[in-house]
């Protein structure tokens, strides 16, 4: 089936694969670390409960295990796919090929540490597991940017081992933090669980920055290239969400410096759950900045900071009035300079528009939290959108278009927009049934910060395929923003959902604002003079 798709779907499916991968491999170096650093060393003062632990840490590495090998053996298909098919190399030449040799000893390795950790206690089963995760890291990093640099490609390949490292052993780290504060009860438990986890995520952290460091010294160079470019305005939504990990981290830091600071480090358990999920979010950046050329080797085509100043800018009201639709269809006919105008009129409508129901939403989400009733029924206004999107996302495709419903999932703009359009529809409707009443439980309210997290996320890694390099990334400047404005919406919501005290208040407050902000980042949305 995949060898059936376009090489523009199956590049998509490969950033998603890819981010998934990253996931999978950090879970893994997380449940080492989780043996290594934590149930090991402090066995003694775990007393029974480290056995217990131990086992339950083991089977959630050996579950990563296995996700990691099916991810990575999709990850090979869909190469094996885009190069048999989109580039017509010949299957045993493709099979050759640096990224899949090293994505098989990842499947392998992956595999092999899932029935490492599955067999019984051994004096060779953790050593191994630990050997194997190297395999997987340095697997990882064979198959990046760095093991293709032709030069200081040692530096490069050291560079993205510690950044990986790092990465893997905090966010992976996590849920094994909250694994064993589940299992304690007593004050003096949960302070040296916060404590030793305080200590190995200080570590992660410093080599997450060390390698951070050195790639964006080699990958991005100039504050031209980290401004002008697609991977250095991407370099720039990591460290953005970075800081708001960091921020995370230094107050949990303090739970687990006194029990009276975070009585039961409820907060830190739930400031944890928002790590990983703004960690993933990161990492599927990553993954999408796997497919794009490190900003140093784009030394063509960077954008200006006037000319981004001048396409941000509110210089004129939204376009509230549609182009005529027919100047857009000419199938079979050369596009002409109007054709083209009318083209990125069409967007304008389509985004400003949709801007107006957001920030809408966003006005209706603070009335109601001011007590204003009615105001509860914003979230039915998502069906709009979602409709909207489905319907306009493409003046070419069904239902308006010439070109067919199954025709038009071809083009990967399309079909990405109507991925978001379709989320819409439970996202809308679980947070108007949570809102009214109709569903009560805590698990339906997660639903909307968990679809709204995730379609930040995605507008983050997808790509607009215009052969204009420095357009697309004109037009993925702007969209940078409203994802992480999104990302945050989400993990705040969560947050007031399942917070206490002046966090969940805070949230409460700030997640409407971010909301409102997308919406009106999507009102003056142009492409257009």
């Amino acid at each position: 089936m995949l060898t059936t798709l376009p090489p523009d779907i199956l590049a998509f499916f490969a950033v998603i694969l890819r981010g998934l991968q990253l996931t999978a491999q950090s879970i893994i170096l997380g449940g080492v670390l989780f043996t290594l650093g934590f149930t090991r060393p402090m066995a003694m003062k775990l007393g029974s409960r480290a056995a217990s632990l131990e086992r339950t840490g083991l089977d959630w590495t050996a579950k990563a295990g296995l996700a990691l090998a099916v991810v990575a053996g999709l990850a090979i298909f869909a190469t094996l796919a885009q190069l048999v098919a989109g580039l017509e190399i010949h299957p045993m030449e493709a099979l050759g090929a640096d990224f899949v040799q090293w994505t098989m000893i990842m499947a392998i390795a992956a595999l092999a540490l899932a029935a490492t950790a599955h067999m019984g206690a051994n004096p060779a089963q953790v050593p191994c597991m630990a050997l194997l995760a190297v395999v997987i890291l340095g697997a990882s990093v064979m198959s990046s940017h760095a093991f293709a640099r032709v030069e200081e490609r040692d530096y490069y390949i050291l560079a993205d081992a510690l950044h990986q490292a790092g990465a893997s052993f905090w966010i992976g780290g996590i849920p094994f933090m909250l694994l064993a504060l589940a299992r304690v009860s007593e004050s003096k438990d949960r302070l040296m669980v916060g404590m030793r986890f305080s200590h190995l995520f200080t570590g992660a952290v410093g080599l997450l920055l060390l390698g951070a460091a050195m790639l964006a010294w080699g990958y991005i160079a100039t504050p031209g290239a980290l401004i002008g470019t697609a991977y250095g305005i991407m370099t720039g939504a990591k460290i953005t969400l970075l800081l708001v990990l960091l921020l995370l981290a230094a107050l949990n830091r303090k739970s687990t410096r006194s029990e009276a600071e975070d009585k039961g480090q409820f907060r830190l358990r739930r400031f944890a759950e928002v790590e990983i999920g703004i960690g993933i979010t990161v990492l599927m950046i990553a993954a999408s900045m796997a497919s794009q050329p490190p900003a140093a080797d784009q030394t063509r085509h960077q954008a200006t900071i006037m000319e981004i100043v001048e396409r941000m800018a509110p210089t004129r009201p939204p376009r509230l009035v549609s182009p005529d639709s027919a100047t857009l269809t000419q199938v079979g006919m050369e596009r002409s300079g109007a054709t083209e105008v009318a083209d990125k009129m069409w967007s304008e409508f389509n985004h400003n528009w949709a801007g107006i129901f957001v920030l809408v939403m966003g006005l209706g989400a603070m009335a109601n939290r001011m007590g204003v009733k009615s105001a509860r029924h914003w979230p039915l206004l998502f069906l709009v959108i979602g409709g909207a999107i489905i319907i306009r996302s493409d003046p070419e495709s069904w239902p308006i278009g010439p070109n067919g419903f199954f025709e038009s999932l071809a083009d990967p703009e399309v079909f990405q927009h109507r991925v978001v359009g379709l989320l819409l529809f439970p996202f809308g409707l679980f947070e108007w049934a949570v809102r009214t009443g109709r569903l009560k439980s805590e698990r339906a309210a997660l639903i909307f910060p968990i679809l709204c997290a995730v379609g930040a996320g995605l507008l983050l890694v997808h790509n607009h395929t215009l052969t204009d390099v420095k357009e697309r990334f004109l037009i993925e400047f702007s969209h940078i923003p409203m994802g992480l404005f999104g990302v945050m919406s989400g993990w705040l919501r969560w947050l007031e959902i399942r917070g206490n005290g002046r966090a969940r208040q805070i949230a409460g407050l700030l997640w409407p604002v971010c909301f409102s902000m997308v919406g009106l980042l999507l009102i003056f949305y142009r492409e257009l003079p």
